[in-house]
C-alpha cells in the first residue's frame, strides 16, 4: 500500500505500475487459475500483517512533526510525551535519521498488527482450514508479489525524499485506514451469493485496486473523498518553532540520574498503567484459548499463552522505553536568567523558561525511585495561557545544588518521611495474592476450563479494581508536600 510523502509531492502516473502489476496476480489467478475465496482471503491477510510492521519502520524515519490536533480525525490513538521530543539520532550512513519522537506512532502501529493477526486468525479458522490454505503455492506467489509491491514503492518513493515531507502520524494512518477498508471488503465474502466465486473474487480484487489507486493518487495529487480519507491527516506545514537560547556562555549544568529515571518508569508504568493495560490481553487470552479448544495440544495452549503474555510485557517495557527516553539524557543548563533543558543523546535543546516566571516550584514527593536512590525530583510551572506547561526536573543526585543553581523558590531538597503502615498493607496484599494464584494453579481443586474461565471473570474486572484500590493505598503512604515553596 502506498506511502504517504506528503502533500504537494507529485509523481508520474506511471510511478502506481509496481503496486498495479503486484495486485494483477491475484486476479489472474481469479479469472484464469480459479483461486477459491479462502486463497484471496490469507493473500490479503498476509499482506496486511507485511502492511503494518512497514509503515511502523516507515513512521520511525518521517522527518515532518506531527498535526497537534489529530485528534479530532484519529483512527490510531497515540498518547505519549515522548512524541514532543525534538531531534533525531542517524543509525547508519546510508539511513535517513530516526526521530524518537516516533517511536510512539510506531508501537501503536506494530500493536495494530498483532491484534489484525489475533482477531483476523480467530475468524479465518471459523470459515476456512487456515493451515491448509498457508501451504498452498499460489498463496506464496500472491503474497510475495503484493509484499514485493510494497517494498519497491517503500525504497523508491519513501527513502528517496518521501521521508521528509511525511510525518509519523500521516504514515501510520494511511495503512491503518487501508486495512480498516480492505478488511470490510474481505469480511464479505463469505456473505456474498448470488453471482458465483469468480464474480465475487473478482469484486474484491478490483475493490482493492481502488483502494490501492485512491492512496496511490492521495499521496500524489488526487483529490476526491474516498482519496482524502485514505491519505490520512496532513503533517504540519512548518517545523516546530526553535527553543529560545541566550547567548550567554552557559552556566551551571545539572543532569538526570539515568538509573532514578528507569526505577521511576518502572514503578510508574507497573503500579499504575499495567492492571489496566492487562485487561485486553486477557480477554484475547481467553478467546485464544477458546477458539482453541479442547483439542489443541498442551504445547500449542502454552506457545499461545507464552505470546500473548510475552505482548503484554513487551508493551509494558515500551512504555518504558519511551520515559527513559524522554528524560534519561537530559541536562538542565542555566544561561543567563532561562534555564534551559538540553537533551545530550539528542544533542538538541528541548525546552526553555525564563527562571523569573517559574513558579509553583516543589519537591515530588511521591516517586519511589527518589526515595530508595537519594535522587531528588522538582515540579515546576512554565509559560503563560495556551503554553502553560507543568515540567519536571530530574530526577538527579543534585537536589540541593539544582534549586540553589536556578534560585528555586524551595527551602530545602530534604523529604518528609513517609508512613511505613499503607506500605507494609499493601506489601501484605501483593504477596497474599501471589501466593494464592500459585495455590489455584497447581492444586486439584480446579479443572483447566474452570481455571480459564475464572481467570477471564476475575482478571478482566478484578485486576483493574484490585490495583486500583492498592495504589490509592499505596499514594496514603506520601505525605501531600514534602516542604512548602517560598513563594507560588
Amino acid at each position: 500500500m502506498p506511502s504517504t510523502s506528503g502533500p504537494g509531492r507529485h509523481r508520474p502516473h506511471f510511478g502506481f505500475g509496481p503496486i498495479l502489476l503486484a495486485n494483477l496476480i491475484p486476479l489472474f489467478g481469479v479469472l484464469r487459475l480459479g483461486w477459491d475465496p479462502a486463497t484471496l482471503v490469507v493473500i490479503y491477510a498476509l499482506e496486511l500483517l507485511f502492511t503494518f510492521p512497514l509503515a511502523g519502520m516507515k513512521a520511525l524515519f518521517a522527518a515532518r512533526p506531527p498535526r497537534t490536533d489529530r485528534e479530532e480525525s484519529s483512527v490510531v490513538s497515540v498518547s505519549s510525551e515522548l512524541t514532543e521530543t525534538r531531534g533525531s539520532l542517524r543509525l547508519v550512513p546510508w539511513l535517513p535519521p530516526v526521530y524518537p519522537r516516533n517511536l510512539p506512532f510506531a508501537t501503536a502501529v506494530v500493536n495494530g498488527a498483532v491484534w489484525f493477526l489475533i482477531a483476523f486468525g480467530v475468524v479465518l479458522s471459523s470459515v476456512v482450514a487456515a493451515g491448509d490454505v498457508l501451504t498452498r503455492p499460489e498463496v506464496l506467489v500472491g503474497a510475495l508479489a503484493l509484499i514485493l509491491g510494497q517494498s519497491v514503492e517503500t525504497l523508491r518513493d519513501f527513502f528517496r525524499g518521501g521521508y521528509e515531507t511525511a510525518s509519523a502520524y500521516s504514515v501510520i494512518e494511511t495503512p491503518t485506514r487501508q486495512a480498516f477498508f480492505l478488511t470490510f471488503a474481505l469480511m464479505m465474502i463469505p456473505g456474498i451469493g448470488g453471482v458465483g466465486a469468480e464474480g465475487v473474487l473478482g469484486v474484491i480484487v478490483l475493490v482493492k485496486l481502488l483502494i490501492e489507486w485512491s492512496a496511490y493518487r492521495a499521496t500524489t495529487d488526487g483529490t476526491g473523498r474516498l482519496t482524502d480519507w485514505l491519505s490520512g491527516p496532513e503533517p504540519m506545514d512548518a517545523d516546530l518553532d526553535p527553543v529560545e537560547i541566550p547567548d550567554d556562555t552557559p552556566g551551571a549544568c545539572i543532569s538526570t540520574d539515568r538509573r532514578a529515571v528507569l526505577y521511576t518508569a518502572v514503578f510508574d508504568v507497573v503500579g499504575r498503567l499495567a492492571p489496566f493495560l492487562v485487561m485486553p490481553f486477557i480477554f484475547v487470552w481467553f478467546v485464544v484459548i477458546s477458539v482453541l479448544g479442547d483439542g489443541a495440544s498442551p504445547g500449542v495452549t502454552i506457545g499461545a499463552s507464552v505470546v500473548i503474555v510475552a505482548s503484554f510485557l513487551g508493551s509494558l517495557a515500551m512504555r518504558v522505553l519511551f520515559v527513559f527516553l524522554q528524560y534519561g539524557s537530559l541536562e538542565y543548563h542555566r544561561d543567563g536568567d532561562r534555564i534551559v533543558a538540553y537533551d545530550t543523546l539528542l544533542a538538541e535543546p528541548q525546552w526553555s523558561a525564563s527562571i523569573p516566571a517559574l513558579r509553583n516550584v516543589q519537591i515530588v514527593p511521591d516517586r519511589l525511585a527518589d526515595r530508595l536512590l537519594g535522587t531528588r525530583t522538582l515540579a515546576i510551572t512554565t509559560g503563560w495561557g495556551d503554553i502553560e506547561t507543568r515540567r519536571y526536573l530530574g530526577p538527579t543526585t543534585d537536589g540541593d545544588d539544582l534549586i540553589e543553581a536556578f534560585e528555586l523558590p524551595v527551602r530545602t531538597a530534604d523529604l518528609d518521611p513517609i508512613d511505613r503502615r499503607p506500605a507494609a498493607f499493601v506489601t501484605a496484599c501483593l504477596v497474599a495474592l501471589g501466593g494464592a494464584l500459585v495455590v489455584l494453579a497447581i492444586g486439584p481443586w480446579l479443572t483447566l476450563g474452570e481455571l480459564l474461565f475464572g481467570g477471564l471473570t476475575y482478571g478482566v474486572f478484578g485486576i483493574p479494581i484490585i490495583g486500583l484500590t492498592l495504589r490509592l493505598l499505596w499514594v496514603q503512604t506520601y505525605p501531600e508536600r514534602t516542604t512548602d515553596p517560598v513563594q507560588n
